[in-house]
């Protein structure tokens, strides 16, 4: 069962190429491809383990604030709680394959998170949309690029006002936390 998402504006592209529901919930695999100076940002997952290879290109990776690159066919493993992020470093589109174990929330959190990019026209998700999927899964991932004053005053505030106004209505089928 694949499933592809797509930021439009900047050129990144991921597809579930393994789901949760074939592996029991044991990981999830997918394929990216991100064009030059593209790429997620640091992020963490406190639950699960991150793996990425490199299948074209030029990947440049930081993982608790130390850099290295990546070439075709090698990889790297980010473990539960390391901070990490990596981008296209090269000059053509880049392509990689991963998988991230286990599931958990991450099918749900990243689709979101890319449909809520590109409603929004940008390379992030809109600030409700943020504020309900980082609180909600906050167990699960952080965006560490979003301040925390961001994260304890000005979530609690988008979270409140989206309850009142509706704008969480697409979240009642959201799975809970873990």
């Amino acid at each position: 069962m694949k499933k592809e998402f797509r930021i439009i504006k900047n050129g990144e592209a991921l597809t579930i190429t393994k789901s949760a529901t074939e592996t029991n919930g044991g990981y999830t695999q997918f394929e990216g491809s991100d064009e030059p100076g593209v790429g997620p940002p640091l992020h963490v997952h406190f639950k699960q383990e991150e793996g990425i290879k490199v299948l074209k290109g030029i990947m440049e990776v930081e993982v608790n604030g130390k850099r290295f690159q990546l070439k075709e066919g090698e990889e790297a493993v980010f473990k539960k709680g390391e901070a990490h992020r990596f981008w296209n470093a090269g000059t053509e589109r880049l392509y990689y394959s991963g998988y991230v174990k286990p599931s958990l929330n991450y099918e749900y959190f990243i689709e979101k998170v890319y449909a809520s990019a590109n409603e929004n026209k940008d390379d992030k998700p809109g600030a409700f949309d943020a504020a309900f999927l980082l609180t909600r899964y906050r167990s699960e991932f952080d965006m560490l690029v979003i301040p925390r004053p961001v994260k304890l005053i000005v979530f609690p505030i988008l979270l409140f006002i989206g309850r009142l106004t509706g704008k969480y209505k697409k979240y009642k089928d959201a799975p809970g936390r873990i």
